[in-house]
């Protein structure tokens, strides 16, 4: 009797398969595939999953279930090329109330240096010690670690210090296509005082570096001079 059931399950399911279109068939694959994905997913990498299929093909499928989602609690999000079923931004605070606490958020102190980052990329840790008037070393290590941050080059001056952009995983995070979504600094009503010293602070950063580099190019250096 049991296996009778099985069948017949089986045979409705097989049914239904082959009842749908070639077309309908790959948006099942690219929707499975894209469901169980803990990371964004370029077009062909779900081509490589699936098989033999055109990469157009794949895109038409991710915009047709793009489409279908319209009225659903959860999207595809597009960031770089790459796609990802997730839930809509105005679901988020509701979702946080089940999982917070669950996952270690940044501090107010990372915080703060993530968005200096943000702002002033490709920024080298002296810059960002100086806007933040305190010794910034393990929060930006902490950032690294976190692959929010990386050290996209060196800076041609003296020391060849590090500089810092944000990830691609940053945009994953903050929920953004490019960093051109990032909200001005006037919309965040920076305060001004705050603003004249971290002017400030940068200009003086950047008269000290100027000068190491005038004083490198005439063949001194701070050990001749003293």
């Amino acid at each position: 009797m049991e296996d009778s059931k099985t069948n017949s399950l089986l045979n409705s399911e097989e049914s239904n398969i082959s009842n749908k279109s070639a077309f309908d068939l790959l948006k099942s694959k690219v929707e499975a595939i894209l469901f169980v994905a803990d990371t964004p997913l370029e077009a062909g990498d779900i081509r490589n999953w699936i098989g033999e299929v055109s990469l157009s093909d794949i895109r038409m499928a991710i915009r047709a279930l793009a489409f279908e989602y319209e009225d659903r609690a959860f999207e595809i999000f597009e960031n770089g090329n790459k796609y990802q079923i997730r839930t809509r931004i105005e679901h988020i605070a509701l979702i946080k109330k089940q999982y917070s606490g669950k996952a270690r958020s940044l501090s107010k102190n990372a915080l703060e240096t993530l968005a200096i980052i943000a702002y002033r990329q490709p920024i080298t840790r002296a810059q960002i010690n100086a806007l933040r008037q305190v010794d910034s070393s393990s929060i930006v290590q902490t950032l690294k670690e976190k692959e929010l941050i990386y050290a996209s080059g060196t800076r041609k001056e003296v020391g060849n210090p590090l500089e810092y952009k944000t990830s691609q995983k940053f945009l994953e995070v903050f929920g953004l296509s490019s960093l051109s979504e990032l909200p001005s600094l006037r919309s965040l009503q920076m305060n001004i005082d705050d603003q004249k010293k971290a002017i400030l602070a940068l200009n003086s950063i950047e008269e000290q570096q100027e000068d190491q580099t005038s004083a490198s190019d005439i063949g001194y250096s701070s050990q001749e001079e003293s």
